[in-house]
């Protein structure tokens, strides 16, 4: 069933309110950052993951896994690993342990060391593999995912900015879509730091994959509002941007309802190394559909009104010029011409005109030439 447009929701009207709510998710995601700090994998910082396997499962629910893990843990704890380990059960029959090291002969070392603990308390405990990542390719990655993002969210605020050259200010829509991007970004790292999901080069790829959805949604509403700028020119500025919102609403409701749904069933079924991709998808795409409705378009109306504001305070009404006194003259009375002296002026210039009999391309005659009568066609 289609939802029916009307205006009795003015999403205009509550700016502030809005773009309070967004303020707030903001300096949640920054709090997250300086009280928390990334969780960061091993794609960052570097070291060793060491994989075993069990020869049938031993954890098929959620309980069983944490068990499972605080034993390992408590085994672990004797070693005095370099760092704490991270420990994950994947598929109830596969155990994953990440620590951080720094070289790979160090991972070698201990990777004997942590097989021999664990063969201990599990005697049917297999190998499944070793991998070790460089603190070198680390720093590397990091550099790359924020040279990415940064190029990433400028190329978008060119689009912008070219493609909505409407109400002369193009620089407008660049903006509020570059602050609605803000939002979904911070918000998203600040509740992963808060949560300490893992960050890995999948998390990257959540982050613009985020980005991208938003800006997709932002561009949609903004191509409204520049069709109802052309269709509706009576209309108010703030009375257009309302009306494309409820336009644009059920679609970005619906698309972002179902992209979730499917994110759910990954959450609920999927295996463990997909869960924290699809984790931050969903929280991205949820808080980027806010954004997209509820701070990109009334974020454009607001500072449009404050640089109307501006440009009225630069432009002040002209005071009259007052001249010196010695200038100063009485306002002289002048007398309209009689009629019987305007008549002989006009015969004067009447007689003084002569048109060209033909006329001219600027200033043509009164008279038309005569025409040629045309020559009647012989019949064969």
């Amino acid at each position: 069933m289609k939802m029916q447009v009307t205006e009795r929701f003015d999403i205009v009207g509550k700016t502030k309110l809005w773009l309070g709510i967004a303020v707030a998710a903001m300096l949640f995601g920054l709090a997250g950052l300086i009280v928390r700090g990334f969780n960061l994998g091993l794609d960052f910082t570097g070291g060793a993951l060491y994989q075993f396997k069990f020869p049938e499962k031993v954890a098929t629910t959620t309980r069983e896994e944490v068990q499972l893990a605080s034993e390992v843990r408590s085994l672990l704890r004797n070693l005095n690993l370099p760092s704490q380990p991270v420990i994950q059960i994947a598929e109830g029959d596969s155990l994953l342990i990440r620590v951080k090291m720094q070289s790979e002969r160090e991972s070698e070392r201990w990777r004997t060391e942590i097989f021999r603990a664990l063969r201990q308390k599990y005697p049917k405990l297999e190998e499944a593999g070793t991998e070790f990542i460089g603190s070198v390719v680390g720093s590397e990655l990091t550099r790359a995912a924020i040279m990415a993002t940064i190029f990433g969210l400028l190329l978008v605020s060119l689009f912008i900015w070219f493609r909505y050259q409407i109400l002369g200010a193009g620089w407008l829509f660049s903006l509020g879509a570059l602050v609605a991007l803000a939002h979904d970004v911070l918000f998203l790292v600040g509740f992963t730091a808060w949560s300490q999901v893992e960050v890995n080069s999948s998390f990257i790829a959540a982050l613009l994959t985020v980005a991208g959805y938003s800006v997709q949604d932002t561009v949609i509403i903004y191509d409204r509002i520049r069709e109802n700028l052309k269709v509706r020119r009576g209309w108010a500025l703030d009375r257009i941007i309302n009306y494309s919102l409820l336009e644009t609403m059920p679609r970005s409701i619906n698309t972002s309802l179902t992209t979730a749904l499917t994110l759910w069933a990954i959450l609920l079924v999927g295996g463990v190394a997909v869960k924290p991709l699809a984790f931050s998808l969903f929280v991205g795409i949820t808080v980027g559909t806010y954004s997209s409705v509820f701070i990109a378009a009334p974020f454009v109306l607001m500072m449009q009104r404050w640089w109307e504001a501006k440009m009225a305070q630069k432009r002040p009404a002209a005071a009259p010029v007052r001249r010196p006194i010695a200038e100063q003259r009485p306002i002289l009375r002048i007398t309209a011409p009689s009629s019987e002296t305007e008549i002989p002026e006009v015969e004067e210039a009447t007689e003084k005109k002569t048109p060209s009999p033909t006329g001219s391309i600027l200033r043509p005659s009164t008279t038309s030439p005569a025409r040629r009568k045309p020559k009647k066609k012989r019949r064969r």
